[in-house]
């Protein structure tokens, strides 16, 4: 369960610091003329990556909370909800924003600065996901 759990956190991981670093910076540069289209297939593309991981995570994660309760799942819980309210109640509307209006670099920026806390949360599960895994015995 480790390995599988670790890695479906990892792909978040890896997946939101490509968000972070290039692809909403990147938002910047797109001609405004043509970014509603770049932004509708980048959105309708990207959702078929990340709502599987997040729906594994959550699963996952929800499971072995269920399984045993302890301060590293509660905070792996807390760090999860923090990164699904910043989805839904942060990027969401931004996207929906963009989709509707096109190119804001208002808009754009909100989208990139708040993402901090998405790329913070997720990157802190892994952090735990690591101190979570029992190293193997070499000596028995």
């Amino acid at each position: 369960m480790d390995m599988i759990r670790l890695t479906i956190d990892f792909g978040l991981l890896i997946l939101i610091w490509l968000v972070q670093v290039i692809i909403y910076p990147t938002f910047r540069e797109v001609v405004p003329e043509k970014f509603q289209v770049y932004h509708r297939r980048y959105t309708g593309q990207i959702t078929w990556f990340v709502l599987p991981l997040m729906f594994g995570q959550l699963g996952l994660h929800g499971y072995e909370l269920y399984r045993q309760v302890s301060p590293t799942h509660i905070i792996n819980a807390v760090l999860i909800l923090v990164a699904w309210l910043v989805t839904f109640g942060l990027s969401v509307p931004c996207h929906s924003k963009l989709a509707k209006h096109g190119y804001d670099l208002s808009v754009i920026n909100r989208l990139v600065w708040t993402n901090w806390l998405r790329t913070a949360a997720w990157t802190g599960v892994v952090i735990l996901d690591i101190l979570l895994i029992e190293p193997p015995v070499l000596f028995a």
